[in-house]
């Protein structure tokens, strides 16, 4: 067991089971310097892993963060037990023009974070599943800040094209407007268009959604990059994120949703093995968390290799 001395280090900090902690490639500071230097050309996106779904990006046009997360993992209560450190607290993010969030889940749409954004950055906006939009005014969100998504079709938030489609977490479910609770987005910016998929399992026509939405935003373009849950329970297990590469043809793809739980994590090396065996040609990478990563022309190239 770790003593509390170990648990408070950050950087060499060790979870309430013992085990150390998964460290950043780059933090704090550092990984905000990166994000205001980088200068992505149009068709070129820059990608920050920040843990589990959360990523922050940055296009020619926009900045902008998906499912942000954190918890403070030395307070010692519940979240002592994660087993990786994050690289940025929520009030100290660089300028962010939007905040995507794409279901309720505490690790999706967060209820430290998100007050904590609002409060540092006036000029954010944040993108919500319309049925949590409450929950968000409740955390003292002003209501113009926040802009539904109904979890069907586009949003135009002028630097930021989205097209909203469906998530299976467990199953699809609706209310009587036909708005869904889970939500993953497609996204078009600066020229390229990514997919993230929130959290969800495969359903009926799935793949074709997916792929029909990045026509209507990028007609003339393949989608440039997939961001795929692998930890399977609730989620695409390896082979099932492997099976939408296969079905929806990305240019690229990167798993995510995993070395955070103890008890809900998996080894990438299976999605790596998946790959090689089925997709052998595919361009793929896994990130290390807080790892900056340039997307251009179809290539994925880690720029702070560890």
């Amino acid at each position: 067991m770790a003593t509390l001395e170990d648990d408070q280090t950050p950087g060499s900090s060790r979870n309430n089971q013992g085990t150390l902690r998964i460290q950043p490639a780059c933090r704090d500071e550092q990984l905000v310097a990166q994000v205001t230097a980088a200068k992505p050309v149009y068709g070129e996106a820059y990608l920050w892993w920040l843990t589990q779904a959360s990523w922050l990006l940055k296009t020619s046009e926009a900045t902008f963060v998906i499912d942000p997360w954190w918890r403070d993992v030395f307070a010692g209560d519940h979240w002592a037990k994660l087993l990786g450190e994050y690289p940025l607290h929520p009030s100290n993010f660089p300028e962010l023009d939007h905040v995507l969030c794409s279901h309720w889940h505490d690790d999706h749409l967060c209820p430290e974070t998100i007050p904590l954004i609002a409060e540092a950055q006036a000029q954010t906006d944040f993108v919500i599943p319309s049925r949590s939009v409450d929950v968000v005014e409740g955390w003292g969100v002003e209501s113009s800040r926040i802009i539904p998504a109904h979890g069907h079709g586009p949003l135009d938030l002028g630097n930021l094209r989205l097209w909203c489609v469906p998530a299976a977490h467990e199953e699809l479910d609706f209310d009587h407007t036909g708005a869904s609770w889970y939500v993953g987005y497609v996204i078009e910016s600066g020229g390229v268009t990514i997919y993230h998929m929130g959290d969800g399992q495969p359903w009926p026509g799935w793949h074709t959604a997916i792929g029909k939405a990045n026509q209507r935003l990028a007609p003339e373009t393949s989608l440039d990059i997939a961001l795929l849950c692998i930890n399977g329970n609730d989620n695409l297990h390896h082979g099932q994120a492997v099976d939408l590469i296969e079905r929806v043809a990305p240019r690229c793809a990167i798993p995510m949703h995993y070395g955070m739980d103890p008890g809900n994590t998996v080894d990438p090396q299976i999605f790596v093995d998946e790959m090689t065996s089925r997709l052998p040609d595919k361009q793929y990478l896994v990130a290390e968390v807080g790892q900056c990563i340039r997307y251009s022309d179809g290539v994925l190239e880690a720029l702070n290799d560890s």
